[in-house]
């Protein structure tokens, strides 16, 4: 047997793996908190070096206590090496050659499989749970899936109000709207475009690390920007190609004087790396692309009117799940068939589909969609309230201030507050030392409205409840 087929014939083997149990995960987890004890504890620096040395992203803490008791607890490195083993098995499915249209598309089928095993459990887990207010309501947590955004069809709806209503708030604006592709460069992509020809350029990047560039990218467009006082809003999706390898669809409205400054800007960045491969014919369209939305085109019946959210509802419609036709990466397959393969791809590497850019906070918009029966004597919490519940995100834009001043001078900001142990009265911090911050209402310079106005705890359902399949009681949910 040759070489090069046995290191193919153990890239299979690897991929196709059963996946690390929780029971393994955990004996692992134990083995490095003893390693991390016994040589690393007494420094910062070692620890850091030793985690990276695992394939361990680092904890995210607010200070070095907190930091410590995040490595050395067992939970916290279960979730790691669970994530990490699955990464590696995909990953391992990418190098192989396994993932791509025609084999396996967007993601491995032991993925989806995995990921598909992993939602059915937690589906189950939500069966089995109500959640219960301090004022006697009671809930199935089932229910409140479904009226959440988990629910694809919640998902999409939302996305599409605050996406036609920035096309609204442009159009009142007199500003014209662009659309934008952008692709990483060719050491990214495990094959050649859309074929099945091996790219000798791929150096082994995972679609997390194409996330990563491309994040990397538009932070420094945004910096860019920014320093040229251009704050252009609309919305960013990102999707795979049939290899996995992420790329970004963005819909942005500006005014026009900004059109050439934020496409030349956007252009020089998504272009600048591995700036030598755009030499050859269409290398700079497959890297970035930008067009100009008429509002108005002429066709053989005359003149047609054409909506700029348009461009984006079938990327956001394709990357929920619904059937929008035959799939562009795959043209034997409808998107509604693929979805779970794309939705397994974005769980498994962690990367965020949608994305608005610029605009008014949507954490705010959805807390004022709780006060819809209540009596506010605040004139412009009243009015942005009243913009939520008839969805009208144009309204609600021109009620915050517009789309150009920063979020932190907005009249309207989240009310946060920490809670308080009613038996000791000290303050309530997490399993890691950490104060936590909890989202209670809308606050405007010092007038504040409570949205929680009840607190929620998740029990396991009684016994005759579960035995019955029984409902409990309604109760308008907490979301």
């Amino acid at each position: 047997m040759s070489t090069v087929q046995s290191i193919r014939d153990d890239l299979n083997a690897r991929s196709s793996a059963r996946p690390m149990t929780k029971a393994k995960a955990k004996k692992l987890a134990i083995k490095h908190l003893l390693a991390i004890e016994e040589r690393y504890i007494f420094s910062k620096t070692l620890v850091y070096f030793y985690l990276q040395c695992q394939g361990i992203e680092p904890p995210k803490a607010s200070n070095d206590d907190s930091f410590f008791l995040r490595v050395l607890c067992v939970d916290w490195w279960i979730r790691k090496l669970l994530r990490k083993d699955a990464r590696d098995r995909e990953a391992t499915s990418i190098l192989a050659g396994n993932v791509a249209k025609g084999r396996q598309i967007y993601c491995s089928d032991a993925t989806v499989i995995n990921v598909q095993e992993r939602w059915a459990n937690t589906l189950q887990g939500m069966e089995q749970k109500l959640c219960v207010s301090d004022a006697g309501d009671e809930l199935d947590m089932l229910d409140i899936l479904k009226s959440s955004l988990a629910n694809p069809e919640n998902r999409r709806a939302e996305l599409m109000v605050r996406m036609s209503g920035f096309e609204q708030y442009a159009d009142s604006k007199d500003h014209i709207g662009m659309f934008y592709t952008i692709t990483c460069p060719s050491k990214f992509h495990r094959f050649m475009g859309k074929s099945l020809q091996k790219n000798t350029k791929y150096n082994g990047a995972t679609p997390k690390d194409a996330q990563k560039y491309l994040v990397g990218v538009w932070s420094r467009i945004r910096a860019e920007l920014d320093s040229w006082g251009a704050k252009p809003y609309g919305f960013r999706v990102a999707e795979p190609h049939h290899d996995g390898t992420p790329h970004w669809h963005i819909l942005l409205f500006m005014p026009r004087d900004y059109e050439y400054l934020i496409t030349e800007t956007i252009q020089e960045y998504a272009c600048k790396e591995d700036s030598y491969e755009l030499a050859s014919p269409g290398a700079m369209d497959a890297r970035f692309n930008a067009k100009r939305i008429l509002k108005e085109i002429i066709t053989k019946d005359g003149v047609k009117k054409v909506s700029a959210t348009g461009y984006i509802a079938k990327y956001i419609a394709k990357n929920i799940g619904f059937d929008i036709g035959m799939d562009s990466e795959d043209a034997t397959q409808s998107t509604d068939k693929v979805s779970d393969r794309v939705r397994a791809w974005a769980s498994t590497w962690g990367i965020r589909q949608f994305q608005q850019l610029g605009g008014a906070s949507v954490s705010v918009w959805r807390e004022l969609r709780r006060l819809k029966d209540k009596e506010i004597e605040h004139d412009v919490i009243r009015e942005a309230r009243d913009c939520c519940i008839n969805n009208d995100w144009a309204g609600f834009l021109v009620v915050m201030g517009g789309t150009e001043i920063k979020r932190v001078e907005r009249e309207l900001q989240l009310l946060k507050k920490n809670e308080f142990n009613e038996e000791t009265g000290e303050m309530k911090l997490n399993r890691y030392q950490e104060i936590v911050w909890k989202i209670v209402g809308i606050t405007a310079d010092v007038f504040d409205v409570v949205t929680h106005l009840k607190k929620w705890t998740i029990i396991q359902k009684p016994q005759d409840i579960k035995a019955s399949g029984g409902r409990a009681r309604s109760a308008s949910p907490p979301l």
